[in-house]
């Protein structure tokens, strides 16, 4: 079998920018599991009003 070289500069450098693109995944995914986490809290605060809303119409509205 034929002995085979290499630079380990070479696999260090490959292996940290296969690190970085990584790292710059998993933020971009961190990014938008936040951005769906502050909408969802966004539209149930939404909901919670117009409940509130609804609640106090009927409320009116059973009064006359």
């Amino acid at each position: 079998m034929k002995k085979v070289t290499y630079n380990s500069n070479d696999v260090q450098a490959k292996l940290a920018n296969k690190i970085a693109s990584l790292e710059v995944q998993l933020a971009n995914e961190q990014a938008a599991k936040q951005a769906i986490i502050n909408y969802a809290e966004k539209l149930e605060e939404k909901v919670g009003e117009l409940e509130l809303l609804k609640g106090t119409e009927k409320k009116e509205s059973e009064g006359k």
